[in-house]
């Protein structure tokens, strides 16, 4: 078994749909790093991807990962109004969700069991740690032999946090952690950040998909490449 690493899609249906393609024709499960909704243009496909992405967890097993835009609407629907600040594309979000008719209840339920790391070992043996902001050293198993794989999830609120926001520096400056390029001998993955950086100990997917002209990217772990999908 190996996977596609897909980055922060942000309700864009058509890259999304070319991607899952590219995963079924290379039997690649999809590992999906976060930040499903909440378009940031024109276009917004977000029951699109809703459903795409709940048929690609029942047909190919996928892994969806919690993200800090999929814990803004968490918070809504737990009507946790303390909770950060809701931006438009959240707004229009839960709109699609409200407009389409579909359960509240079991969309809440779908985002509170989702997963906030995910790990695996692949065929050629290298270990990838995989969460949509931050995966924590603590979860590191080297103990994972090629062909397993496991979940993870956060301990507290501010662990969550820490998690899908990403560590951050004194001022709330987020920190680089991708550019600590000290030999280790696994990967951590992730999505977040607005930059597309591939190394063999970090790799971060966010290519402002959702944005005008932004492209989704993904990493086949096969051939270690990184694919864009628009």
């Amino acid at each position: 078994m190996s996977y596609l690493l897909i980055g922060d899609i942000h309700s864009q249906g058509p890259p999304l749909a070319k991607a899952l393609a590219y995963a079924k024709a290379k039997s690649l499960v999809p590992v999906f790093l976060g930040d499903l909704f909440d378009a940031r243009c024109n276009n917004s496909n977000t029951l699109y991807v809703y459903n795409a992405v709940r048929v690609a967890q029942n047909e190919m097993g996928a892994i969806v990962l919690n993200s800090n835009h999929q814990v803004r609407l968490r918070n809504f629907l737990d009507a946790d109004f303390e909770s950060p600040s809701y931006t438009s594309e959240t707004w229009r979000s839960l709109a699609e969700f409200q407009e389409s008719g579909i359960s509240m209840e079991e969309l809440r339920t779908w985002l509170g069991g989702l997963p906030d790391g995910f790990s695996f070992r692949s065929k050629a043996g290298r270990l990838y740690g995989c969460s949509h902001a931050y995966f924590p050293v603590r979860w590191v198993d080297q103990e994972i032999k090629e062909g397993e794989a496991r979940v993870y999830y956060a301990s507290s609120p501010d662990d969550e946090e820490t998690i899908v926001w990403g560590p951050h520096r004194h001022g709330r400056r987020r920190l680089h952690w991708w550019e600590d390029e000290t030999p280790r001998s696994w990967t951590r993955c992730a999505g977040h950040y607005h930059i597309v950086y591939v190394s063999e100990n970090n790799i971060v997917l966010d290519a402002n998909s959702g944005y005008p002209d932004g492209k989704l990217p993904a990493y086949d772990i096969n051939s270690q490449e990184v694919v864009y999908f628009d």
